[in-house]
């Protein structure tokens, strides 16, 4: 796509910059007991912690090695079908009855889980949680949100957004529960502090088999990175690797991946924008840059909008995102059912969201050349008025159906003149389907994962 101009992205030289940075500018580490650890292990200069440039290339090989695919799996390939994945962090939700943004309760959870379960039996979603309770005190909010994995998913895994020591004993005892390994994912701070309660939490507990699931940092262009793409990757990736290097030599064995992402500003919000045209270069940057590791980049962000109700403009950066990803080969969506960004959750949207996959996966034909002689069937259609009962058409009329569930497809002559139709099918397909959904976990590890919660409350004052 030649509007997309990524021949002059030297991921060369943003690693070689990177190095640099790594070696000359270092890290901040404020806790003293890293700190200990690194001693002897990586220089320290101006009070920060340095990474020579050939621990940094042998920890960047490691990468490689550790999380890299074959090269054939990094094709960019067509894809024909979408992958919608939900948050799992909304902690407000939009109430179709009245409009309003409301507290997303454990009550709301559940049914709004059991919404997004009940589509994934049907093959149209991941199967997630949809949010985090926020009716019980702020300790227990995460806690509460792994436990409702735990009982709803058919194949829960560990919760990795653990920020506080409190929280950490509760979700190992819950995970021994469940026969997890427990993980803790690990949100580095931009520009360049290997710091914050994800990051402390890991080295304090890796020594009791708590995984590292991730290095995360989430630099914004402009705001925590230079407003320059190649200084703004170099810096990526020297918190990705920098901070993959500090966790190895401090002793930490069990590692997921560096993230490597980078992201563009919503400067009227001070935030990261997902939903403008400019996360979409991005994602192709990203998906270049992670090569450089041999790492594919199947997914992508594009669900995960600005709007803050399931509006118009939740319509225009909905489907959107669907038909980009379908054009730059990412089978991976998220932020579906979602609004402002991972806040807000709809019932409304996530149906209309999933209209909007199917059309995004309808764009799709056919034009190979058929057997038969044009003259011969234009004139049988000249003799029959049309081509409507021709063969032709009843073999192939299905090619031109989209099936729409919730779009008025109908003739203007039988429209009401009600504009809320798409919202009020939207709102009746949501409410029917979580009493489709049956399954709740009953077995012995209710029993424990229910003692645990009681003990958290009555530690919380829930």
């Amino acid at each position: 796509m030649d509007f997309i101009n990524l021949s002059e992205l030297n991921v060369e030289r943003i690693w070689a910059d990177a190095v640099r940075l790594m070696d000359r500018v270092g890290f901040s580490v404020p806790n003293p007991s890293t700190l200990k650890k690194l001693q002897g292990k990586l220089p320290l200069r101006g009070g920060r912690v340095c990474v020579p440039p050939q621990t940094a290339q042998h920890y960047a090989d490691e990468v490689r090695t550790r999380f890299g695919s074959k090269p054939e799996e990094l094709v960019v390939k067509p894809v024909d079908k979408l992958s919608l994945f939900n948050s799992y962090l909304n902690t407000h939700w939009v109430d179709p009855a009245d409009g309003q943004i409301k507290l997303h309760s454990t009550a709301d959870v559940i049914r709004h889980t059991k919404l997004v379960l009940a589509l994934a039996e049907e093959g149209t979603i991941a199967p997630n949680t949809a949010g985090v309770p926020q009716d019980v005190p702020p300790e227990m909010r995460f806690i509460m949100a792994h436990y409702l994995r735990c009982l709803y998913l058919r194949q829960p895994g560990p919760f990795g957004l653990i920020h506080s020591e409190a929280m950490m004993r509760y979700f190992i005892e819950m995970d021994a529960v469940m026969g997890f390994r427990p993980a803790v994912g690990t949100e580095i701070i931009s520009p360049l502090q290997f710091a914050g309660d994800s990051v402390d939490l890991a080295l304090e507990y890796h020594d009791k088999g708590v995984q590292v699931s991730c290095v995360d940092p989430i630099p914004i262009m402009g705001v925590t990175a230079p407003s320059d793409w190649h200084m703004a990757w170099a810096q990526t990736l020297a918190e990705n690797i920098g901070a993959y290097t500090i966790f190895r030599e401090c002793g930490v064995e069990k590692m997921g991946p560096p993230s490597i992402r980078l992201f563009t500003p919503n400067w009227a919000a001070s935030t990261v924008s997902f939903s403008g045209p400019q996360h979409v270069l991005a994602l192709m940057t990203r998906r270049k840059v992670r090569e450089f590791f041999n790492m594919p980049t199947p997914w992508g962000e594009l669900l995960l909008v600005s709007s803050k109700a399931p509006d118009a403009q939740a319509a225009i950066e909905k489907t959107a995102g669907c038909i980009l990803a379908r054009v730059f080969g990412l089978w991976g969506v998220e932020g579906a059912g979602g609004l402002w960004m991972d806040e807000i959750f709809s019932p409304q949207q996530l149906i209309i969201d999933i209209e909007a996959k199917h059309f995004a996966e309808g764009v799709r034909a056919d034009v190979s050349p058929r057997e038969g002689d044009v003259v011969a069937v234009v004139e049988e259609g000249l003799r029959s008025g049309g081509f409507l009962q021709a063969d032709m058409t009843l073999e192939n009329f299905r090619d031109f159906v989209w099936n729409a569930a919730v779009s008025d497809q109908r003739p203007r002559g039988s429209w009401t003149g009600d504009h809320t139709t798409l919202l009020k099918k939207a709102t009746a397909i949501a409410a029917d389907k979580p009493s489709q959904y049956t399954y709740e976990m009953t077995d012995t590890r209710r029993e424990g994962l229910d003692r645990i919660i009681a003990k958290a409350r009555k530690e919380f004052g829930a």
